[in-house]
Parts: C-alpha cells; sequence; structure tokens
C-alpha cells in the first residue's frame, strides 16, 4: 500500500511539473463556467436558423352544424378545410441567413471570452513567476550577507576590522529576511487569484518554472492591420453582417404572403320529399381557396428596414472607435517592449561591471579588513539591479501578452 502511493505521488508530482502556462491557459478555457454559458447560448442560437427557414405550418379547420344547415341540394352537415400559408420566395431564405448571422455573433463573443481569459491568466501567471525569483534572490542575498558576517568577525578576531563590520552585516541580514518572509506572504493571494481564473481551489497546487525568459526578442515593426485578427473587432465585423441579413430580411415584409387551400363541404340528399330532385343533387362539395395579404402600411415596413440599416451605421462607428482605441494601446503596449528590453540590457552591463568591483573589493579587504561598508553597498546595489531585472523581465512579459491579446494570438 506504501509503494502504491508513493508511485501515486511520484506520477502527480511528475504531472504538476509538466503543467506550463498554456497548459494552464487550456485549463482555464475548459473549466470558466463564463464561456460555457456563451458556448451554451451558441448552440441556442444554431437552433433558430432551422426555425427561421421553415415554412409555416399549415391550417386546419373543422366545423359542423348542431342542426342540419337546409340547401335546396341537400343538407350541409359541416365544412372541413386546410391551408397553407407560402412567403414570397427568398423570404424563407434571408429569414434564415439572418439567423445564421445571429449565431455567429454568438459563436464569436465566445472567443472574445477566451481571449480575455487566456489574457487574465497571463497577467495572473508572470507576477507568481517573478514573485518566486525575487525570492530566490533575497535567498540569495542573505547566504551572501552571513558569508559577509563571518568574514567580518574573523577580521575583527585578528584585529584588522570593526566589530561595527558585522553590525552591519546583521542588519543586511535582518533586512533579507523580512523581505523573504513578506514577499512569502505575498504568495497565497497571488496563487488563490490565479486558481480562481481556472475555476478550482484557491490553495490547488501550481507548478512555476525556474524562472522567466532571459532571451527577449525584439518585437517586429509596427503594423496596424494586425489588429484586424482582434476577437472584438471580429464581433463588431459579425454584428454589421447580422444587421445587414436583418435589413434584407425586413425588406421581405413589404411582399404579399399567399395562402392557398381547399376546403371541403359533405352534403346528406334529403329524403321524405315528393319534390322534383334535379340530377346530381346532395354531391359533396369541394371549392379551392386562396388569399393574400396586402402590405399597404408601408411606413411600418421601411422603419423596420432603416432600423437595421441604422445599426450598421452604428457598429461601424462602434468599430472605427474601437480601433482607435486598440491602435493607441498597440503603440503604447510596442513601447512598453522596447522600454523592458532597453532596462535589462542596461541592468546587465551594470551588474557585470558591479560584480567585478565586488570582487576587487573583497579581496582587498581580505588583506586589509578595510572599507567594509563599500563592500556591502556594492552587493546591495547588485541585488537591487536582480530585483529590477526580474521587475523588467516582468514588464516584457505582461507587455508581450498585451500584444498578443490585442492581435488576437
Amino acid at each position: 500500500m506504501k509503494k502504491t502511493t508513493a508511485i501515486l505521488l511520484i506520477l502527480a508530482a511528475g504531472a504538476l511539473k509538466a503543467q506550463n502556462l498554456e497548459d494552464y491557459i487550456r485549463i482555464a478555457l475548459d473549466n470558466n463556467p463564463g464561456i460555457r454559458a456563451r458556448q451554451a447560448e451558441y448552440q441556442a442560437a444554431s437552433q433558430k436558423a432551422p426555425q427561421a427557414g421553415a415554412m409555416p405550418d399549415p391550417t386546419l379547420n373543422a366545423s359542423f352544424f348542431l342542426g342540419h344547415m337546409i340547401l335546396p341540394e341537400g343538407n350541409q352537415l359541416g365544412s372541413v378545410s386546410v391551408m397553407q400559408m407560402i412567403p414570397w420566395p427568398g423570404t424563407l431564405k434571408a429569414m434564415k441567413e439572418e439567423a445564421n448571422r445571429s449565431a455567429e455573433v454568438s459563436r464569436q463573443s465566445v472567443g472574445v471570452l477566451q481571449n480575455d481569459l487566456a489574457f487574465k491568466v497571463r497577467n495572473a501567471w508572470f507576477p507568481m513567476v517573478e514573485l518566486e525569483q525575487k525570492i530566490r534572490v533575497q535567498q540569495e542575498k542573505l547566504r551572501v550577507m552571513e558569508t559577509d558576517k563571518d568574514l567580518a568577525v574573523l577580521k575583527f578576531q585578528q584585529g584588522l576590522a570593526p566589530m561595527a563590520d558585522a553590525i552591519r552585516a546583521d542588519v543586511m541580514i535582518d533586512e533579507a529576511k523580512t523581505s523573504i518572509r513578506l514577499l512569502e506572504l505575498k504568495r497565497r493571494p497571488l496563487k488563490a487569484a490565479f486558481n480562481s481564473l481556472l475555476n478550482r481551489d484557491g490553495d490547488a497546487p501550481v507548478s512555476m518554472p525556474g524562472g522567466l525568459p532571459e532571451t527577449m526578442p525584439r518585437p517586429a515593426p509596427a503594423e496596424v492591420d494586425q489588429l484586424n485578427n482582434n476577437p472584438g473587432l471580429a464581433l463588431i465585423d459579425r454584428q454589421i453582417k447580422a444587421a445587414a441579413a436583418g435589413e434584407k430580411a425586413a425588406s421581405f415584409q413589404r411582399k404579399p404572403v399567399f395562402s392557398a387551400g381547399i376546403q371541403y363541404m359533405p352534403l346528406a340528399v334529403r329524403t321524405g320529399i315528393h319534390d322534383h330532385i334535379e340530377p346530381n343533387t346532395g354531391q359533396d362539395m369541394i371549392m379551392p381557396m386562396i388569399s393574400m395579404t396586402l402590405p399597404i402600411w408601408k411606413k411600418k415596413y421601411d422603419a423596420a428596414v432603416e432600423e437595421r440599416r441604422l445599426m450598421q451605421v452604428a457598429y461601424t462607428e462602434i468599430k472605427k472607435d474601437r480601433l482607435n482605441d486598440l491602435a493607441a494601446l498597440f503603440e503604447t503596449t510596442r513601447y512598453e517592449l522596447e522600454e523592458a528590453i532597453a532596462r535589462i540590457d542596461l541592468l546587465n552591463v551594470q551588474m557585470e561591471k558591479i560584480q567585478q568591483i565586488i570582487d576587487l573589493q573583497i579581496a582587498a579587504y581580505s588583506n586589509s579588513g578595510q572599507n567594509f561598508k563599500e563592500v556591502l553597498d556594492l552587493q546591495q546595489q547588485l541585488f537591487d539591479y536582480r530585483i529590477d531585472k526580474i521587475s523588467a523581465q516582468t514588464a516584457y512579459q505582461l507587455a508581450l501578452a498585451r500584444l498578443n491579446y490585442l492581435t488576437g494570438n
């Protein structure tokens, strides 16, 4: 039993370790109740097309007389009629097309939600990775400060340095411990927010990568055309097409609707009279029927068509406004990417130079026991640069996520 449990734990750990950001995005898309609701709405909307494109049901009327209607030809017992409405040619096709276009709007709204959710998952993921990296940097800083303290104590015992050097190291050790504790407190709320996007328990384990990518590719030259793939703009395009289909369907309201049918009236021959009865008297009566609506109230039909036309105008203007906003955000995001890359390049150069100075200062301190405060200050500066680099890497990844969100990638 213990072996089985151990194997299961190893397998579970392996599965958890195998999960990356894209895996979590897929989990979020599969588990999100809002997306499932929109998908159900789309499936419901797709059922409207068969309804809209179907012929109206025929009408069956039946009547009978409580007392026979006495006619010269015989007694009429009642009547049965069947009528079928026949819309103007092209009406049903236009109505079906309108329903299909409306269903496409519902389907595209699913894509909008999926794009939004993927962006939210990325926005919640990278701060968690950033936090873990900062904790590791602070833990490394703590180890370095403890080593510095040991060196300062040794130099004090050798009479080469004052005790103040060891106390200075102690102060920085306390700062590092406090920073680690505060950063660790942020784990729970960040993980809970991330898990909520995946529609699962806030304490569910999350597999984290070793760190943020070191490679920062520069974005390609700005192309506003890339925004054409934005799901929000695609949704507006679907709404425009749905309104156009609605305009065409509304135009058929101006056309008459025909009805054709037949009426059957059974007659019973009268008996017991001595009058002369004409031949064929008492035969059942069959009467073909046809009717037509008269769409003479032109204003209401014109208003229905104009309503759909104006909706197309409205959606077109909404798209232009939305495109302007996206274009501005697109350029801002590209600037943030370039800024993050420039900051990272600068920090890499600065860290390399600071590390060279630290190596020289530690070697000098080991020999003379002097300038320990300068060593601590330089090390503090180096760790600050490393923290800044992590922040810049996170800013780059968040900007890249926003760029993908804007372009629908």
